[in-house]
């Protein structure tokens, strides 16, 4: 009685083959993310953390700002004396990703006929002064170039989203804000029809 103790070298190939097909099929995801989608990510989180700001200001009868820098932005309390950071995310203070920047433009929008929050009546010299050991960026960041009240109102603002790392083609998204939340999120499609 002759018994076979294990695979056939015809048997073997037949196994590879198959699990090489398998794995053929199977989609692995791209690790580095399409330019166009991480503007687009990026867009829609500041839209929705704006949104969910302007909601935590009416629920909490409280005066929020937001401040941003080329590759950061972070949200201020007012808590009656002074701005302050807020501590608590997702509102504290984020750094961009790399390639990633963002413009602020609060002045000069077509679409604006009258700002109503002006950032020249809330400015506190005395809040200036304290902070002159600051770099500018700091200063820029501890005071806020948007507002929103605790009435629903914001600050109309344009903030464009852009990816450009000096390769690819540049992509820019644009946060609009007009008086009042929810904030648009416009694609480049749609800046163009602008």
């Amino acid at each position: 009685m002759n018994k076979h103790k294990g695979f056939t070298l015809f048997e073997l190939m037949l196994v590879i083959l198959l699990m090489g097909l398998v794995v053929s099929t199977v989609k692995f995801p791209n690790l580095a993310q399409d330019p166009f989608d991480q503007v687009d990510q990026q867009s829609k989180k500041l839209a929705a953390l704006i949104n969910l700001a302007s909601e935590y200001a009416v629920l909490n009868n409280t005066l929020l700002g937001f401040s941003v820098s080329e590759s950061s932005y972070v949200f201020l309390m007012f808590d009656g004396e002074k701005w302050q950071p807020m501590p608590e995310p997702p509102f504290t203070e984020t750094e961009l990703e790399n390639d990633i920047t963002i413009e602020l433009a609060l002045d000069g929008l077509e679409w604006q006929e009258q700002n109503l929050l002006s950032a020249v009546e809330w400015i506190d010299e005395e809040q200036l002064e304290e902070n002159s050991e600051q770099t500018e960026e700091e200063k820029q960041m501890s005071f806020p170039q948007i507002f929103i009240l605790s009435s629903g109102e914001i600050s109309p603002f344009d903030l464009d989203v852009s990816y450009d790392n000096g390769f690819d083609e540049p992509v820019t998204f644009k946060v609009r804000g007009e008086f009042i939340t929810p904030v648009l999120v416009l694609d480049p499609k749609q800046i163009d029809e602008l």
